[in-house]
């Protein structure tokens, strides 16, 4: 076995631009020692730009397959590089890092006008794990309204479409009240980007007043809209669209519509998914989908063991205080839409969900295998 390289046969290797670079030496990127990461950030500059842009690339490549590497001290040394490329995939690097001490390197690259577009869209998306940190107090509020404020600027006066949507979408987890009306607008221009954005934000807002037009486009004819609206669902745990989106996974072939949709029944949860989960399982014979309906069945089982609870709490509840029957119906139904919205859900007793449930097997055994293929994945955003 080969001798752990120092760090300056590391740097070495980075100048060396005859010699393609040695993919093992990826490694020693992740958790530097701090001397090392000082040399480092000391000679990262004088290393050729395509070196830099390249490596980078490769490590990001690299975090995606193993869990256990850590590449944030590479990604804060290349957020300053200067080079637009190389700042962007730093940010992806450090989208894990969860580190308050980033936030002002990012607002610093949102505000520079002379950066790049996707630069400053890419320090705007994120910033709004920042913007969830502040609604959960785990922030200083200060430094949460700092960082809100700096996204509606975004959001109103930079001159990129692209950089204003992300700063939109980051802005989805803020519970200020300018925040609602923006999506409103959004959702409303003739956009699809926009509309998808809109309802990226709304998933995002732990608000139920986005439940129907998340339902309105449930069935859009843009894969990308169709996916948000699917996403949104299953963040805000929209119990009304659960027939809806059961009936369309047995019919979905798109790979990144179907596998929104299961994400989304599995945040959903409720009668019927697990059963669905399993002929799907039962019956694939890719192996990604095979992973992902196992993920989404141990999701599941949580999902619906926190409904569970819940309804214990009411029950409690209900025990131990004084309602009748008409304020209780009151509390379910805020008003007349909302109830006009479960009406038609409302009736579906077990009776129905085992005759649903015996025609998807009938499905199931003539059609699944020509129903769908999964070759042809789409990126959910561009960012």
């Amino acid at each position: 076995m080969d001798a752990p390289s120092s760090i300056h046969d590391l740097i070495k290797a980075l100048m060396d631009m005859e010699t393609p670079f040695p993919a093992r030496l990826l490694y020693q990127f992740s958790d530097m020692p701090s001397v090392d990461r000082q040399v480092l950030a000391t000679a990262w500059l004088s290393i050729p730009v395509a070196r830099r842009r390249a490596v980078l690339q490769d490590l990001l490549e690299l975090a995606e397959h193993d869990d256990l590497l850590m590449f944030e001290d590479i990604g804060r040394i290349a957020l300053e590089d200067g080079d637009a490329e190389c700042e962007v995939s730093a940010i992806s690097l450090l989208l894990e890092a969860e580190d308050p001490k980033l936030i002002p390197g990012f607002l610093t690259l949102l505000a520079d006008a002379e950066k790049a577009e996707f630069v400053r869209a890419a320090a705007a998306n994120a910033l709004g794990f920042y913007v969830y940190l502040g609604e959960l107090e785990e922030i200083k509020t200060d430094l949460h309204h700092k960082i809100e404020d700096a996204l509606l600027l975004a959001y109103t006066k930079d001159p990129s479409d692209l950089v204003q949507r992300r700063a939109l979408e980051s802005l989805g987890y803020s519970s200020r009240e300018e925040v609602p009306p923006l999506l409103r607008f959004a959702s409303a221009k003739d956009s699809e980007d926009w509309l998808e954005s809109a309802l990226f934000a709304m998933g995002r807002s732990a608000d139920n007043q986005w439940e129907s037009l998340v339902l309105e486009h449930l069935d859009h004819d843009n894969p990308e809209v169709k996916g948000q609206a699917i996403h949104a669902a299953g963040e805000l745990s929209l119990s009304s669209a659960r027939v809806r989106l059961l009936r369309k996974l047995d019919r979905e072939k798109d790979e990144y519509l179907r596998s929104e949709l299961i994400w989304a029944l599995s945040q959903i949860g409720g009668e019927g998914i697990e059963e669905k989960f399993e002929q799907l399982l039962a019956k694939t014979d890719d192996d990604d989908e095979a992973t992902l309906l196992e993920e989404a069945l141990d999701m599941l089982n949580f999902t619906n063991e926190i409904a569970d609870f819940e309804l214990m709490e009411v029950g409690y509840d209900h025990d131990h205080n004084s309602h009748d029957e008409d304020d209780e119906t009151e509390d379910i139904w805020e008003d007349d839409e909302d109830e006009d919205d479960y009406e038609d859900f409302e009736d579906f007793g077990d009776e129905e969900w085992q005759r649903y449930v015996d025609e998807d097997n009938e499905d199931l055994d003539g059609s699944l295998e020509d129903s769908y293929t999964l070759d042809d994945p789409d990126d959910e955003n561009d960012l």
